[in-house]
């Protein structure tokens, strides 16, 4: 069945309109009677994922200030969950700059406000729900040297080997303040209307697991993202106990990336992305 027949036949809300409004690797959103958006997963892992993510969503209401999606329709079946839309604009780089000093000022203590209030929610007994940071990168290590160890020279090798002996023997990425976080806190998540935040969509990535994974997009300087500065407000206005820790774990993100195009490609038979990455290994 698509999209239209799954909501007519299994919520009984009648479709009058339905477009796309966006797609990632996981899942496809649609806008519905421009009212409804209805979310549904591309393959099993995300279906998987996305129950967990209507758990979590279920079990956040009430406990945060800003806006979330309130799931009204949900199907385990087809993997479909639909909420009315929050309305307001997608935060920008470019609509934060043309902020003034006071807005942004609140627009930081509105995001501030939003983490400390998760992380300080008691963790919700969900299957699946814990990331483990230690036991993610081994196993991501031991992904890699099986994928790709017959691929690349010796000096990406022992690159790859240096970055792990790095990260599995560091205590400030390996020992964290587990909390229920996000996971993927950037711009396009954060709902703005009248140039203050909202609401904050998309718990796809939702885990229990070490705080700071919160802040590494808030902390990026790219294209996509307001930058550090930005981050770094945030970490004040949250009083955060180690900023430079946070930082770290920023950085980290940003060396780690071709390897999460290597593994995530090569997951998803994505093999653009597969080979983007590799190419960096090789060529560092």
């Amino acid at each position: 069945m698509d999209m239209k027949e799954i909501i007519e036949s299994e919520f009984g809300l009648i479709v009058h309109d339905i477009f796309v409004l966006g797609q990632g690797f996981d899942s496809i959103a649609y806008l519905v009677n421009y009212e409804y958006v209805f979310k549904q997963s591309k393959h099993d892992e995300a279906r998987i994922n996305l129950k967990k993510e209507v758990q979590v969503l279920n079990y956040l209401k009430g406990k945060v200030t800003l806006q979330i999606p309130n799931v009204e329709y949900y199907s385990e079946e087809y993997g479909v969950c639909g909420y009315k839309e929050i309305k307001g604009d997608k935060l920008t780089p470019i609509i934060y700059q043309n902020m003034s000093d006071d807005e942004k000022d609140k627009l930081v203590q509105d995001i501030a406000l939003f983490l400390r209030e998760m992380h300080s929610i008691s963790l919700p007994n969900i299957d699946e729900l814990e990331l483990n940071v230690f036991d993610d990168y081994k196993s991501d290590y031991d992904t890699l040297r099986e994928l790709i160890y017959n691929k690349i020279p010796d000096s990406s090798k022992e690159y790859i080997d240096d970055l792990y002996k790095r990260i599995l023997n560091d205590e400030r990425i390996t020992q964290y303040v587990k909390a229920l976080c996000h996971s993927d806190l950037g711009c396009n998540h954060i709902i703005i209307q009248n140039n203050r935040a909202v609401g904050i969509i998309d718990f796809g990535d939702v885990a229990i697991t070490d705080r700071d994974k919160d802040f590494i997009y808030l902390l990026e300087d790219s294209s996509e993202e307001i930058g550090r500065e930005f981050g770094l407000r945030v970490l004040e206005y949250y009083n955060h106990p180690n900023k430079d820790i946070a930082i770290l774990k920023a950085d980290l993100n940003d060396e780690y990336y071709p390897i999460e195009q290597i593994l995530g490609g090569k997951a998803m038979e994505l093999d653009n992305m597969y080979h983007a990455g590799l190419n960096k290994i090789i060529n560092i």
